[in-house]
């Protein structure tokens, strides 16, 4: 034996792929890739079998943390107590930070317009919670949120790996919850 072995590659599951396709989303936020190129890679996402064949997709993208540093479209909601509730239809830029202290964020996206096909959402709770309400076949991503004493859930049933738009939620919420919703239903349809 020569001392050198021969590792084989190991095959790729549907959740190797969500994450990859959530790598590439969060680098149309950044700007680092445009549409074109992540629907190019998003083929190969589908199309992948082995780890090296994803691997190739994302080596040249930051990591699963990386949020945008500077845009010119950030909005900036902050508050002491009480709650902020925001619906109907509104424009939601692709950057939002929520800093809340005390209180309770509502966002009902379902009839919101959108700056872009991807939102970033950053997070910065203390003894507060997210509600948020995406429109029918929007994509969410929780993976970057660290929770505290508290929880963070997508409730949706068959919530999709892939949609438009993709909120990417980041950031930290301390003694708090965050909750995905879909859209709200009929009473006489709800199930």
């Amino acid at each position: 034996m020569t001392g050198i072995e021969h590792t084989p590659a190991l095959r790729v599951s549907d959740a190797d792929r969500n994450g990859t396709l959530r790598r590439l989303h969060n680098a149309v936020a950044l700007g680092l890739i445009d549409i074109g190129e992540f629907e190019e890679r998003s083929a190969q996402v589908s199309a992948a079998r082995m780890r090296p064949e994803l691997d190739v997709l994302v080596d040249d993208l930051p990591g699963p943390g990386a949020i945008v540093s500077s845009a010119t479209d950030r909005v900036e909601l902050r508050g002491w107590l009480g709650s902020l509730r925001r619906q109907g239809e509104w424009t939601v830029p692709t950057r939002l930070a929520l800093v809340r202290r005390v209180g309770s964020v509502d966002l009902d996206l379902a009839s919101a317009r959108f700056a872009g096909p991807v939102v970033v959402i950053e997070l910065d709770l203390v003894r507060g919670s997210l509600d948020l309400r995406l429109p029918e076949g929007a994509s969410a991503s929780i993976d970057d949120v660290t929770v505290y004493g508290g929880s963070a859930r997508d409730r949706r049933k068959d919530a999709p790996a892939e949609g438009t738009p993709h909120v990417v939620l980041t950031g930290r919420v301390v003694l708090g919850s965050v909750n995905v919703r879909g859209p709200k239903r009929p009473l006489l349809r709800r199930r």
